[in-house]
């Protein structure tokens, strides 16, 4: 109960500090930019999310505690792969996420030649083999390597741009607020309501990013499995999904729309169908 009251705490906190002080930037850019407000606002938020994807191990730190990757075979295992990759790593950190849950991850970030991977401590209590591990980091490297990170961004900033520049096409549309009983045609509720119209057209975007998402999760999959981690990697996928308590089977259809990543036995199934068609 404790932690769970603390992080709420902290949660309003940074909703306060970084996101009061976001928004009302982004007004001032609407209000203030002219006609081409929106290639403003564009570059604003761009500017805004590379900031905070710089400061986002700042911000889990305050959540968890990162320590240093004890010396021993696993941090070489996983220091030779990076080496073989050329991946330019400079820390190597395990965070204590099982104070809070059994989900198990490894994720990295930095830029340019200064990367870092972090590690939940659950991903190393819940696999037996090392080469799991370094299985499951053979898929994350595969992102990096195959620049689905890169590509993800740029589509990101492209989705945002869209958004702002129809967005200013409706901006001083009144019957866009009076419809909705509004007399007046303040920036943030303009923002509100267009972001309900074009819901539609941001599922459809949605589904759009989840096909290219799960697409990515079978490259790196395969990435991996050139490795040599086919075997290692479908073993740890089934310690991190039992563990994580997932719905291993969801209904075909339905894991389409809702998830960005393909099941459990759709990725088992992808990992070992070129075996069998060698048979």
């Amino acid at each position: 109960m404790r932690l769970y009251v603390e992080d709420w705490l902290k949660g309003q906190v940074l909703s306060i500090a970084l996101g009061f002080p976001v928004m009302g930037i982004i007004i001032w850019v609407v209000r203030s930019g002219g006609p081409h407000f929106y290639i403003y606002a564009w570059i604003t938020v761009a500017i805004i999310t590379l900031v905070m994807m710089s400061i986002f191990p700042t911000i889990q730190a305050w959540f968890n505690k990162f320590t240093p990757l004890e010396e021993g075979s696993l941090k070489t295992k996983i220091e030779d792969l990076c080496t073989k990759l050329s991946f330019p790593l400079t820390n190597l950190y395990v965070i204590d996420g099982s104070k809070r849950s059994s989900h198990s991850n490894a994720y990295m970030y930095g830029f340019w030649w200064n990367k870092r991977i972090v590690l939940f401590d659950t991903l190393i209590s819940q696999t037996t083999n090392e080469l799991d591990v370094v299985a499951v980091l053979g898929h994350e490297l595969g992102h990096w390597k195959l620049n689905h990170t890169t590509k993800g961004l740029i589509i990101s900033q492209v989705h945002m741009f869209f958004f702002f520049f129809t967005y200013g096409m409706v901006m001083n549309t009144s019957q866009m607020y009076t419809d909705f009983g509004f007399t007046s045609q303040p920036v943030i509720i303009g923002l509100m309501l267009y972001s309900m119209l074009i819901s539609p057209v941001e599922h459809v975007i949605g589904f759009l990013m989840n096909c290219l998402t799960r697409m990515h999760e079978y490259q790196a999959d395969q990435f991996a499995k050139d490795l040599g981690y086919a075997d290692n990697l479908c073993t740890g996928l089934v310690a991190i999904h039992k563990e994580n308590k997932g719905d291993m089977n969801p209904d075909h259809l339905y894991s389409a729309y809702h998830h960005s990543h393909p099941t459990l036995l759709e990725r088992l199934k992808a990992l070992s169908a070129d075996d069998k068609k060698g048979k």
